[in-house]
């Protein structure tokens, strides 16, 4: 009878412990699932820099689009699918219907449209490309703008994409590569 009372004290001391593992983690955090990867979700926002390019357009539409164009961006280097998704939506939102940016605005709404980051993060590509079109017809009148690439992106073919500090932050891997990359060219 003493062996039965061990073993199920020890038994109900082995579950509490391996229950109670888990809660060390801090209250910020959890983990989401998406395909393919594990996102973790936290206040730290990996996308912050210590210096930043304060960009002024003359044309406060194509203020606005970059800066969500931003936000996307930041959404991407976090790795948070639902951010990119809000913040792409706020992009199409903000794109008129103009043959020159219609491109731009469907890919903005594809991105909304995607909950996977991988899918997302490809395409980033595009938003980015059509992105640098709009800034190019566009006289930036104060800041610079950084063009970035990491030539491990997509199998060794590479990427780029637009900032607004020469610190790399790297939204095709996130935290797994964060700084991976460098500037390409400034766009004054």
């Amino acid at each position: 009878m003493n062996r039965t009372f061990f073993n199920t004290i020890l038994i109900g001391v082995i579950t509490l412990l391996i229950s109670s593992c888990g809660k060390d983690k801090k209250e910020s955090e959890k983990v989401v699932p998406v395909k393919e990867e594990v996102v973790v979700e936290s206040d730290i926002d990996l996308n912050l820099t210590d210096s930043r390019s304060e960009i002024i357009f003359d044309d406060e539409n194509v203020n606005k689009i970059y800066d969500q164009y931003l936000m996307v961006k930041r959404g991407l280097v976090n790795s948070d699918f639902k951010v990119v998704q809000q913040e792409a939506k706020k992009m199409e939102d903000l794109i008129k219907n103009e043959d020159e940016r219609k491109q731009l605005k469907s890919t903005a709404k594809l991105i909304a449209l995607t909950k996977d980051i991988k899918k997302q993060r490809d395409f980033f590509v595009t938003l980015t490309v059509e992105t640098e079109k709009m800034i190019n017809n566009s006289a930036i009148t104060s800041g610079e703008i950084y063009k970035q690439f990491c030539p491990m992106a997509f199998d060794g073919n590479g990427g780029y994409w637009l900032s607004d500090s020469k610190e790399v932050r790297n939204p095709y891997y996130g935290n797994k590569m964060l700084k991976c990359g460098s500037v390409n060219e400034t766009i004054k």
